[in-house]
């Protein structure tokens, strides 16, 4: 980082984030909503009304004005912490409200957002927000060494996830129409997936995070794919497609297969499916000639198996 490099550094854990104050969580959140283009703005701290934020999303031809309250909590949001909201959400006559929390609610707190149409962000939603900014070219502070039994754990969770749950969810998501990726189901829902792996829509019920509307919509989506064998071992399934696809490659342009890309270009692809051409460029040691000569053939190929 340069001198004169001013940008915010953002944390990388939620772990960080449990250490900050109430305003600098606000200011993160201020932050994280400029990256995805929301034009965010802090209301005046003397005299707030239960809004500390409020962020301008589009949808379609319009604009939606959305207020949002920041907690950086560690015991529950109460009920009165969310009515006060709703004076906010009238004094500037706000579209939405919501709650965003590095905590949770209390019940009486959930059922008043629930029957008040008060969006629910809670600590599970708030780490994937985290996860969210790394698709951008955003600042991090330095990774702290996570010293606990209990982080060392939290992180090997959250760092190994499967993969093809992972793409089972961007799938879902787009099949769907569902917006943002984590209203599919969050990691904490993954975790209990992959663990569990339930075959039947009674055994999905039992996963948090899946309630009747989610399991009628796409239930069905998901006890398929643990119906699949090829779930249990998605990287060994992607490196086979790819090694067979090299191989059809090399025989089509009269080369030898590692003359294609090598076994390290394929364990890159694996843990980075290149989704268009200019993603081939940036795999280390994948020749920029070969990219040339089959690269859209390989993405358009890997784009299918993906599906």
């Amino acid at each position: 980082m340069s001198l004169f490099d001013f940008s915010y550094p953002f944390p990388s854990t939620i772990e960080e984030l449990d250490r900050f104050t109430g305003k600098e969580f606000e200011v993160f959140l201020f932050e994280f909503f400029r990256v995805l283009g929301y034009n965010p703005r802090l209301t005046d701290d003397s005299n707030d009304k239960g809004i500390d934020l409020f962020i301008k999303i589009p949808e379609g031809d319009s604009i939606k004005n959305v207020g949002i309250q920041a907690k950086r909590w560690k015991s529950k949001v109460g009920a009165l912490e969310i009515r006060n909201m709703l004076d906010g959400k009238a004094h500037y006559n706000l579209d939405e409200v919501w709650i965003v929390t590095t905590s949770d609610l209390t019940a009486a707190a959930i059922t008043t957002a629930m029957n008040n149409k008060i969006e629910i962000i809670n600590r599970d939603r708030v780490e994937l927000f985290l996860e969210e900014l790394k698709k951008y070219d955003v600042n991090f502070r330095e990774k702290r060494e996570i010293k606990t039994k209990k982080d060392n754990k939290h992180k090997t969770s959250t760092t190994n996830l499967d993969e093809g749950l992972r793409q089972l969810r961007i799938k879902i998501a787009k099949k769907y129409k569902i917006s943002p990726l984590y209203n599919v189901f969050n990691n904490a829902s993954l975790l209990e997936l992959e663990k569990n792996q339930p075959k039947t829509l009674d055994a999905l019920k039992k996963i948090r995070g899946f309630g009747e509307k989610k399991i009628a919509l796409f239930g069905k989506d998901i006890i398929a794919y643990f119906k699949n064998s090829d779930h249990k071992d998605f990287k060994a399934s992607f490196e086979k497609f790819l090694k067979a696809e090299r191989t059809k490659i090399a025989k089509y342009n009269n080369l030898k297969p590692e003359a294609v890309f090598s076994d390290e270009v394929i364990v890159n692809m694996i843990e980075n499916p290149p989704q268009k051409v200019a993603d081939l460029e940036n795999i280390v040691s994948f020749e920029e000639e070969n990219i040339k000569i089959f690269g859209e053939y390989l993405v358009r190929k890997i784009a299918v198996f993906l599906k």
